[in-house]
């Protein structure tokens, strides 16, 4: 029964059905403690009357192992929850180790604590006769992007990957709790399952207008360069941020490039998610977009903006404002088929 494993491989052996009798969450990210107790005591079919917390500060090793040894009243199993389990005093550590020996298959007990020393006696009893399962924070924003299409998919909405990029980026550095009330928050306003649109996050605190960002791409790939400058610089009056932008109008090209080259190369809608990455709803959105744009002229867009990507992040844009009209303008060189 010891091991480690990431939260994610949790979820994937609780679909599988397997659910071992001591779990430890360890690890920094408070959301993955309480999502682990909801997931695993679903999955155990746990009734209000079996289901027990304890603090560590207020209990002891002997109590603990006197309760998890105790067996549920009626079906299903009993739940033994032990919060802030690294305050739990070090006396009857033998208790413990002899309960791990052989634990009691009808409890379900988990020890969680987000700063759980691993130096103690506790914990090393706990890392050798039970399943370590690490809450790590999400890294990054194309892992945190990752988990916020997941958690929406689990609740049936659809979203597509530069719109979670763009959550993910207003959102990095707040925590998952921070993160899930906010798509809840979404889910709530957005009413029954649907793909979510660009304009839904509007509703979102801290998450970049990314519907405004696309207009200012698509404004700028039809030459029509003085609405498009206006576009960014109304984005960067109002407070957002640069990267954030940037990383919208990116994406739109790159799907513009996308669609240019299938619809060149005539792939059926089926090998669009595969070959392109392509959701085929947006063969149709960027169709027009596309008409009179070839690949090479799209490929030099996107160069175009890896280059301001490295103007805004200091190598060379004073004026983040005019970085922008500088892209505006050599979008709209590019994609007439002039040097930019």
């Amino acid at each position: 029964m010891p091991r480690k494993l990431p939260f994610a491989r949790l979820r994937q052996e609780i679909v599988r059905g397997t659910i071992e009798p001591v779990y430890v969450l360890d690890g920094p990210e408070s959301w993955f403690h309480d999502e682990g107790i909801r997931v695993l005591e679903a999955a155990a079919e746990v009734s209000a009357m079996n289901r027990q917390a304890l603090r560590g500060a207020e209990t002891g090793l002997h109590e603990v192992v006197d309760l998890a040894s105790t067996y549920p009243m009626g079906p299903g199993r009993r739940l033994l929850v032990v919060r802030d389990a690294g305050k739990l005093d070090g006396e009857g550590i033998e208790a413990l180790k002899a309960y791990l020996e052989r634990p009691n298959p009808r409890t379900l007990l988990i020890f969680s604590d987000d700063v759980f020393d691993h130096r103690r006696t506790i914990f090393k009893a706990l890392e050798a006769g039970a399943v370590v399962v690490r809450c790590e924070p999400v890294q990054g924003e194309a892992a945190l992007g990752a988990w916020i299409r997941e958690r929406l998919r689990e609740r049936g909405y659809g979203l597509p990957p530069e719109l979670a990029e763009a959550i993910a980026l207003g959102l990095q550095g707040a925590g998952l709790q921070r993160t899930a009330a906010e798509l809840d928050k979404l889910m709530s306003a957005v009413g029954p399952p649907r793909p979510i649109e660009a304009a839904d996050l509007a509703i979102l605190a801290d998450v970049p207008r990314v519907a405004d960002a696309f207009e200012v791409a698509a404004l700028a790939l039809r030459g029509e360069r003085g609405a498009a400058i206006r576009g960014a610089r109304a984005l960067l009056e109002a407070g957002e941020q640069p990267p954030a932008i940037l990383g919208a109008i990116s994406w739109y090209i790159r799907t513009a490039l996308k669609v240019r080259a299938a619809t060149d190369r005539r792939a059926a809608p089926r090998d669009l998610p595969v070959m392109y990455a392509l959701n085929p709803g947006n063969m149709e959105r960027f169709r027009a977009d596309v008409r009179t744009l070839t690949v090479g002229r799209l490929r030099e867009a996107v160069r175009l903006c890896a280059r301001t990507d490295r103007e805004i992040k200091g190598e060379g844009a004073k004026d983040r404002a005019n970085a922008f009209e500088r892209l505006v303008h050599g979008l709209a060189r590019a994609a007439a088929g002039r040097r930019p």
